[in-house]
């Protein structure tokens, strides 16, 4: 994802800034934990000439070496920000003689991190290098424009010769790479290898900011992914070994609704895979999901209580577009309340409250006050649904607490029946989560423990409607 770099240059620098400076030098190493979610990370801070720079390693995400794009040390305080798909994580921390404690704040979550200097960088297991096999299908690096938008991707096709039906797969909400690479889980690659096995050629691309595309995730709008879900079509439509009349479009999450968009606008949309959709506008989606995830991860009833108003009043100046700014002293409240109940440890590791909380409710209004925010709060799929009459499977995780089926599956069968589809399926995995893994408790605090694998049969089940589909 692509970030503001800020540099901070001091023209002079005392002698106790260069001993202070001295102090934060080196390599730190420790974990973080928020809600039941542990991770480990490694931070090496360096000195240019006028600078200090910091560089994060997540081992269980495969970040290396990521320059932090916001770091700074004074007076034993130290920040920096690491942008995510949910959003940009701030870490405040103290340190104090050789270890570094403090905070970090992201989407509204809090969580606490502890950081130990050591003396050289932790070194990675050695894992023995297999070699790969060859690829029993042709893969190609390819770009394709939408609009001003440059978008890069993989196409992959059958090494056979003959002319291949096509499925387009399609990102859930946040900045993702093409492979949907989730804690290490490369979803849509799992899922483009086994489809272009059987017979199927597959399109998978950047988000817009990722990778090798251009543009920015989080300023536009399910509408523009649809519109780039338009030209990935028309890209595989000038593709001489593509058949242009089976093309479908497979989408996860927000996906769906991207897919769902674009079969409404397209008379070469033949099918559609619908994987975790939303049969609600995206207010009552964040409040369901947010009321789910805090519950299993054992967050008090009265905490979840205030956690939801304070959304539903985020939803309803969204909806109606009002400046966020307008309803701070609701947000600052919430962070007070926050603040009042952490434990004592963490609240002594912040120096200056005010300064914290101003931080916290700053960063809040900035997580909700974009184009994409304000598209999905107010988005219902289903009068698009009500307009969809091509071939449709929809599948459901059981434990999804990001989508529960609880909440979208009915709806999203009445819309097709009042289309007058004839055709759809709809199938609930059982003891699976929103990513289709078999699960404890469905909470996104488990995607890095779970292993990286689809459930039985979820793949079969894709690959069999849609040959079936295709015939």
């Amino acid at each position: 994802m692509k970030t503001l770099l800020k540099t901070f240059f001091f023209s002079i620098l005392s002698l106790s800034q260069i001993n202070a400076q001295k102090e934060i030098l080196g390599y730190w190493s420790g974990n973080l934990k928020m809600l039941s979610m542990e991770l480990n990370f490694q931070i090496k801070v360096s000195k240019t000439n006028k600078s200090l720079e910091g560089f994060i390693n997540i081992p269980s995400q495969k970040v290396s070496e990521y320059k932090l794009p916001v770091f700074t040390y004074k007076k034993n305080q130290i920040h920096f920000e690491l942008p995510g798909s949910a959003g940009v994580a701030k870490f405040d921390g103290k340190l104090k003689a050789d270890s570094i404690k403090g905070t970090l704040l992201q989407a509204g979550i809090k969580g606490i991190f502890n950081l130990v200097k050591i003396d050289q960088p932790v070194k990675e297991e050695k894992v023995e290098i297999q070699k790969k096999e060859p690829l029993p299908y042709s893969e190609e690096d390819i770009a394709f424009k939408s609009g001003r938008i440059l978008l890069a991707g993989t196409l992959t096709t059958p090494k056979t010769e003959g002319i291949y039906p096509a499925v387009i797969l399609l990102t859930g909400n946040g900045p993702q790479d093409r492979d949907e690479d989730v804690f290490g889980f490369k979803i849509f690659q799992i899922i483009a290898d086994y489809l272009t096995k059987n017979g199927v050629a597959v399109l998978r691309y950047d988000d817009r900011g990722v990778g090798g595309s251009t543009g920015n995730t989080m300023q536009s709008t399910t509408e523009d992914f649809s519109n780039d879900a338009l030209a990935a079509i028309e890209f595989l439509k000038k593709q001489k070994n593509i058949d242009k009349t089976k093309i479908g479009l497979l989408g996860h999450s927000e996906g769906s609704q991207i897919a769902e968009l674009a079969a409404v606008n397209s008379k070469d949309v033949s099918f559609i895979v619908l994987l975790s959709g939303n049969g609600v506008d995206g207010g009552k989606a964040l409040i369901e999901q947010q009321k789910l995830i805090l519950k299993v991860n054992g967050v008090a009833d009265s905490l979840i209580t205030q956690n939801l108003e304070l959304q539903n009043k985020i939803n309803y100046a969204l909806s109606n577009d009002i400046d966020l700014n307008d309803i701070r002293k609701d947000i600052r409240a919430f962070a007070e309340k926050d603040f009042a109940g952490l434990n004592k440890e963490v609240r002594n590791s912040i120096q200056n409250k005010e300064t914290y909380l101003n931080s916290n409710v700053q960063s809040q209004i900035q997580i909700f006050n974009n184009p994409w925010f304000r598209y999905y709060v107010k988005y219902d799929p289903i009068p698009t649904l009500e307009r969809i009459k091509i071939p449709v499977l929809m599948l459901f995780g059981e434990l999804d607490l990001q989508f529960p089926p609880s909440l979208n599956k009915q709806r999203m069968e009445e819309a097709l029946v009042k289309a007058g589809n004839k055709n759809f399926k709809s199938i609930v995995f059982p003891k699976v989560n929103h990513l289709y893994q078999e699960a404890k408790i469905g909470s996104p605090s488990e995607y890095s423990e779970l292993k990286k694998e689809f459930a039985p049969g979820f793949l079969e089940t894709i690959g069999n409607w849609v040959l079936n589909v295709i015939k």
